[in-house]
């Protein structure tokens, strides 16, 4: 009887170990032969699913971002006061950098070795962090125009200083690895709280 195979699970599976690999070796010393040798499988069977590791670590990226945006849109999307939203956001992308800690890992060491190689990799950087900059900013105007945040704030600035906790729990997660999840949200929410109208 032949075995049947889901494409889709293996796929994730060998994505979840290829940035584990990436994590422990760092993305420029990790061969294709080591990638297979990690999954478990043939580098046929690799090339089946990606071009190469660079595709690895794209779907890598994709896969993790899919998930936020998806879950971020179902926040936006809720009838929740603007306020309920923009924590419950914070809250999913704070718990994703905590989840995916090698993750971050790999992107961080991918950025560095793609900047040290003399490559510009801020258009990149801005088009996957574009998004949560969207979302905080279409619910921080929302609740201006609904009357629950004070209509004076500068929203450019409160949006700079919510992804400025993101970038600070990024860093502390890479380098010295003593970031508090719950750290993080009690500074978020001493910035939501000085928000809402009075």
């Amino acid at each position: 009887m032949k075995t049947v195979v889901d494409h889709r699970a293996r796929k994730k599976e060998i994505i979840a170990k290829a940035i584990r690999l990436f994590a422990r070796l760092g993305y420029r010393d990790v061969s294709f032969r080591e990638l297979s040798e990690e999954c478990g499988v043939a580098r046929t069977v690799l090339y089946r699913y990606f071009r190469g590791k660079r595709q690895i670590f794209a779907d890598a990226i994709a896969l993790t971002l899919g998930r936020i945006i998806q879950k971020n849109m179902e926040v936006v999307r809720s009838d929740l006061p603007a306020s309920v939203r923009l924590r419950q956001i914070c809250t999913v992308s704070t718990a994703t950098l905590f989840d995916n800690r090698d993750f971050l890992m790999v992107v961080i060491d991918y950025v560095l070795a793609m900047t040290r190689d003399g490559h510009d990799m801020t258009r990149r950087i801005l088009a996957y962090t574009n998004g949560l900059r969207r979302v905080l900013r279409i619910l921080l105007l929302w609740g201006i125009r609904h009357g629950e945040f004070r209509p004076d704030m500068n929203v450019d600035v409160v949006v700079d200083l919510l992804y400025a906790q993101f970038e600070s729990a990024v860093l502390r997660l890479a380098v010295s690895g003593d970031a508090v999840q719950t750290d993080v949200l009690d500074r978020i929410d001493e910035i939501l709280k000085g928000l809402l109208k009075t």
